[in-house]
Protein backbone atom coordinates (compact mmCIF):
# COMPACT_ATOMS: atom_id res chain seq x y z
CA UNK A 1 0.00 0.00 0.00
CA UNK A 2 0.91 3.51 -0.82
CA UNK A 3 0.37 6.82 0.78
CA UNK A 4 0.92 10.55 -0.17
CA UNK A 5 1.73 13.00 1.66
CA UNK A 6 2.45 16.82 1.28
CA UNK A 7 5.87 17.64 2.70
CA UNK A 8 3.11 20.93 3.91
CA UNK A 9 1.42 18.92 6.13
CA UNK A 10 4.36 16.79 7.85
CA UNK A 11 5.36 17.61 11.90
CA UNK A 12 8.48 17.18 13.09
CA UNK A 13 7.53 17.43 16.32
CA UNK A 14 5.17 19.80 18.57
CA UNK A 15 4.32 22.61 17.36
CA UNK A 16 6.83 22.16 14.36
CA UNK A 17 6.13 22.05 10.63
CA UNK A 18 8.52 21.27 7.73
CA UNK A 19 9.83 24.26 6.60
CA UNK A 20 11.99 23.80 3.40
CA UNK A 21 13.91 26.99 4.10
CA UNK A 22 15.55 25.16 7.03
CA UNK A 23 14.63 21.79 6.88
CA UNK A 24 16.19 19.09 4.20
CA UNK A 25 14.35 16.29 2.33
CA UNK A 26 17.20 14.06 4.23
CA UNK A 27 16.26 15.21 7.79
CA UNK A 28 12.04 14.59 6.82
CA UNK A 29 13.24 10.64 6.29
CA UNK A 30 15.45 10.71 8.80
CA UNK A 31 12.19 11.70 11.28
CA UNK A 32 9.92 9.12 9.53
CA UNK A 33 12.60 6.44 10.51
CA UNK A 34 13.50 7.84 14.06
CA UNK A 35 9.62 8.40 14.38
CA UNK A 36 8.36 4.62 13.08
CA UNK A 37 11.47 2.51 14.98
CA UNK A 38 11.59 -0.78 14.29
CA UNK A 39 8.41 -0.64 11.79
CA UNK A 40 10.54 1.40 9.25
CA UNK A 41 11.93 -1.98 8.25
CA UNK A 42 8.71 -2.76 6.63
CA UNK A 43 8.44 0.94 4.64
CA UNK A 44 10.49 2.40 1.76
CA UNK A 45 10.25 6.38 1.90
CA UNK A 46 10.94 8.35 -0.96
CA UNK A 47 10.50 12.50 -1.80
CA UNK A 48 9.57 13.99 -5.41
CA UNK A 49 7.74 17.19 -6.53
CA UNK A 50 7.69 18.04 -2.82
CA UNK A 51 5.23 15.02 -1.88
CA UNK A 52 6.34 12.08 0.13
CA UNK A 53 5.63 8.58 -0.51
CA UNK A 54 5.42 5.74 1.74
CA UNK A 55 4.72 2.26 0.73
CA UNK A 56 4.52 -0.16 3.05
CA UNK A 57 5.16 -3.97 2.38
CA UNK A 58 1.93 -5.69 2.87
CA UNK A 59 1.68 -9.11 4.79
CA UNK A 60 0.04 -12.36 3.53
CA UNK A 61 -3.67 -12.43 3.25
CA UNK A 62 -4.23 -14.76 6.08
CA UNK A 63 -2.17 -12.48 8.26
CA UNK A 64 -4.13 -9.30 7.67
CA UNK A 65 -6.95 -10.96 8.19
CA UNK A 66 -6.13 -12.39 11.38
CA UNK A 67 -4.66 -9.01 12.56
CA UNK A 68 -8.13 -7.76 11.95
CA UNK A 69 -9.74 -9.79 13.75
CA UNK A 70 -7.40 -9.20 16.94
CA UNK A 71 -8.47 -5.47 16.08
CA UNK A 72 -12.07 -6.15 17.08
CA UNK A 73 -11.17 -8.16 20.31
CA UNK A 74 -8.63 -5.28 21.21
CA UNK A 75 -11.51 -2.90 20.87
CA UNK A 76 -13.80 -5.38 22.90
CA UNK A 77 -10.99 -5.58 25.82
CA UNK A 78 -10.88 -1.57 25.77
CA UNK A 79 -14.26 -1.27 25.94
CA UNK A 80 -14.28 -3.92 28.91
CA UNK A 81 -11.40 -1.96 30.75
CA UNK A 82 -9.20 -4.76 29.62
CA UNK A 83 -6.88 -2.48 29.12
CA UNK A 84 -3.83 -4.75 29.37
CA UNK A 85 -4.92 -7.60 27.21
CA UNK A 86 -6.24 -4.24 24.63
CA UNK A 87 -2.54 -3.03 24.47
CA UNK A 88 -1.17 -6.43 23.29
CA UNK A 89 -3.75 -7.40 20.51
CA UNK A 90 -3.56 -3.90 19.48
CA UNK A 91 0.24 -4.16 19.04
CA UNK A 92 -0.30 -7.36 17.57
CA UNK A 93 -2.29 -5.52 15.12
CA UNK A 94 -0.05 -3.16 14.02
CA UNK A 95 2.73 -5.55 13.42
CA UNK A 96 1.02 -6.95 10.73
CA UNK A 97 -0.70 -3.62 9.68
CA UNK A 98 1.58 -0.75 10.62
CA UNK A 99 -1.09 1.75 8.35
CA UNK A 100 -4.09 0.97 10.48
CA UNK A 101 -4.51 4.35 11.83
CA UNK A 102 -7.53 3.15 14.15
CA UNK A 103 -5.73 0.70 15.78
CA UNK A 104 -2.99 2.97 16.40
CA UNK A 105 -5.02 5.55 17.60
CA UNK A 106 -6.71 3.46 20.11
CA UNK A 107 -3.26 2.21 21.06
CA UNK A 108 -2.70 5.99 22.11
CA UNK A 109 -5.97 5.79 23.69
CA UNK A 110 -5.01 2.61 26.11
CA UNK A 111 -1.49 4.20 26.83
CA UNK A 112 -3.37 7.19 28.01
CA UNK A 113 -5.66 5.00 29.96
CA UNK A 114 -2.73 3.41 31.73
CA UNK A 115 -0.68 6.93 32.30
CA UNK A 116 1.80 6.56 29.23
CA UNK A 117 1.09 10.36 28.08
CA UNK A 118 4.68 9.64 26.22
CA UNK A 119 3.92 6.51 24.41
CA UNK A 120 0.04 7.88 23.52
CA UNK A 121 1.86 10.89 21.96
CA UNK A 122 3.87 8.57 19.92
CA UNK A 123 1.50 7.18 18.71
CA UNK A 124 -0.03 10.03 17.37
CA UNK A 125 2.43 11.65 16.24
CA UNK A 126 2.87 8.48 13.49
CA UNK A 127 -1.10 8.56 13.20
CA UNK A 128 -0.46 11.79 11.69
CA UNK A 129 2.35 11.00 9.92
CA UNK A 130 -0.01 8.45 8.34
CA UNK A 131 -3.05 10.25 7.95
CA UNK A 132 -2.77 13.79 8.51
CA UNK A 133 -6.44 14.76 7.92
CA UNK A 134 -6.72 11.87 11.08
CA UNK A 135 -9.25 14.70 12.82
CA UNK A 136 -9.43 12.72 16.48
CA UNK A 137 -5.56 12.30 16.28
CA UNK A 138 -5.37 15.99 16.20
CA UNK A 139 -8.19 16.13 19.33
CA UNK A 140 -6.44 13.75 21.54
CA UNK A 141 -2.94 15.91 21.05
CA UNK A 142 -4.56 18.70 21.93
CA UNK A 143 -6.46 17.35 24.61
CA UNK A 144 -3.16 16.02 25.83
CA UNK A 145 -0.90 19.04 25.96
CA UNK A 146 -3.98 21.27 27.35
CA UNK A 147 -4.37 18.45 30.14
CA UNK A 148 -1.53 16.93 31.12
CA UNK A 149 1.38 18.50 29.19
CA UNK A 150 0.26 21.97 29.95
CA UNK A 151 1.51 23.71 27.11
CA UNK A 152 -1.58 25.37 26.10
CA UNK A 153 0.42 26.94 23.04
CA UNK A 154 1.20 23.89 21.62
CA UNK A 155 -2.79 22.47 22.45
CA UNK A 156 -3.29 25.83 20.30
CA UNK A 157 -0.95 24.54 17.45
CA UNK A 158 -2.65 20.88 17.09
CA UNK A 159 -6.43 22.43 16.88
CA UNK A 160 -5.33 24.74 14.55
CA UNK A 161 -3.65 21.74 12.33
CA UNK A 162 -7.13 20.05 12.64
CA UNK A 163 -9.02 22.49 11.70
CA UNK A 164 -7.23 23.62 8.65
CA UNK A 165 -8.60 20.14 7.34
CA UNK A 166 -11.99 19.76 9.36
CA UNK A 167 -12.99 24.02 9.87
CA UNK A 168 -16.49 22.58 10.98
CA UNK A 169 -15.76 19.50 13.15
CA UNK A 170 -17.69 20.44 16.31
CA UNK A 171 -15.48 18.46 18.72
CA UNK A 172 -12.21 20.33 17.74
CA UNK A 173 -14.63 23.82 17.80
CA UNK A 174 -15.02 23.37 21.28
CA UNK A 175 -12.47 22.00 22.61
CA UNK A 176 -10.65 25.04 20.63
CA UNK A 177 -13.25 27.40 22.10
CA UNK A 178 -12.86 25.89 25.91
CA UNK A 179 -8.49 26.65 25.50
CA UNK A 180 -9.38 29.73 23.78
CA UNK A 181 -11.02 30.73 27.43
CA UNK A 182 -8.80 29.30 29.86
CA UNK A 183 -6.01 31.52 27.92
CA UNK A 184 -8.15 34.19 28.23
CA UNK A 185 -8.89 34.99 24.33
CA UNK A 186 -12.29 35.82 25.03
CA UNK A 187 -13.99 37.14 21.92
CA UNK A 188 -11.96 34.39 20.00
CA UNK A 189 -13.68 31.49 22.05
CA UNK A 190 -17.05 33.48 21.88
CA UNK A 191 -16.57 33.31 18.09
CA UNK A 192 -15.82 29.78 18.21
CA UNK A 193 -18.43 28.47 20.34
CA UNK A 194 -20.92 30.01 18.17
CA UNK A 195 -19.90 28.56 15.16
CA UNK A 196 -19.82 25.28 16.45
CA UNK A 197 -23.65 26.50 18.05
CA UNK A 198 -24.60 27.00 13.99
CA UNK A 199 -23.38 23.24 13.14
CA UNK A 200 -25.99 20.53 12.84
CA UNK A 201 -26.11 18.28 14.65
CA UNK A 202 -24.76 20.48 17.56
CA UNK A 203 -22.60 20.29 20.20
CA UNK A 204 -24.18 20.25 23.55
CA UNK A 205 -20.85 21.23 25.34
CA UNK A 206 -21.00 24.27 23.53
CA UNK A 207 -23.89 25.64 25.09
CA UNK A 208 -22.50 25.26 28.18
CA UNK A 209 -19.19 26.62 27.82
CA UNK A 210 -20.76 29.78 26.07
CA UNK A 211 -22.76 30.56 28.71
CA UNK A 212 -19.68 29.95 31.12
CA UNK A 213 -17.88 32.30 29.13
CA UNK A 214 -20.28 34.95 29.42
CA UNK A 215 -20.85 34.56 32.92
CA UNK A 216 -17.13 34.55 34.12
CA UNK A 217 -17.05 38.36 31.67
CA UNK A 218 -19.31 39.56 33.75
CA UNK A 219 -22.41 39.02 31.69
CA UNK A 220 -25.36 36.42 33.23
CA UNK A 221 -27.98 37.51 31.66
CA UNK A 222 -26.69 36.44 28.46
CA UNK A 223 -25.43 33.20 29.85
CA UNK A 224 -29.15 32.56 31.04
CA UNK A 225 -30.32 33.23 27.57
CA UNK A 226 -27.72 30.32 26.30
CA UNK A 227 -29.11 27.98 28.61
CA UNK A 228 -32.22 28.38 28.08
CA UNK A 229 -32.27 28.09 24.46
CA UNK A 230 -30.00 24.89 24.59
CA UNK A 231 -32.55 23.62 26.92
CA UNK A 232 -29.67 21.52 29.34
CA UNK A 233 -30.92 22.14 32.17
CA UNK A 234 -29.46 19.13 33.96
CA UNK A 235 -26.16 18.49 35.76
CA UNK A 236 -23.36 21.42 35.59
CA UNK A 237 -26.16 23.10 33.54
CA UNK A 238 -28.10 23.37 36.15
CA UNK A 239 -25.07 24.43 38.62
CA UNK A 240 -24.88 27.62 36.26
CA UNK A 241 -27.72 28.74 35.50
CA UNK A 242 -28.81 28.75 39.52
CA UNK A 243 -25.21 30.59 40.20
CA UNK A 244 -26.00 33.20 37.06
CA UNK A 245 -29.77 33.63 38.26
CA UNK A 246 -28.29 34.86 41.79
CA UNK A 247 -26.05 36.85 39.98
CA UNK A 248 -28.64 38.75 37.48
CA UNK A 249 -30.39 39.15 41.09
CA UNK A 250 -27.65 40.37 43.11
CA UNK A 251 -27.50 43.13 39.84
CA UNK A 252 -31.20 43.83 39.97
CA UNK A 253 -31.32 44.29 43.89
CA UNK A 254 -28.06 47.16 43.31
CA UNK A 255 -30.33 49.35 40.62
Amino acid sequence: MKIYIPLKDILLGPGKRFDPSVNSEAEVIGFIKKTYGIIFSTMEVSITDGVVCIVFKDATPARVNEALQNFSKAVSQAQNGHLSDALNLFKSVLEVIPKHVDARRNLAKVYLELGNTDQAEKQLDICIQINPKDCWSYIMMGNIYTKHERDLNIAEFYYECGLEHHPDDGMLLNNYANLMMEKGNFSKAEQLFKKTLNLRPVHPNSYFGLALLYRVTGHPEESLKVLETGQFLQGRCAKLYSKCRKDVFKNTCRC
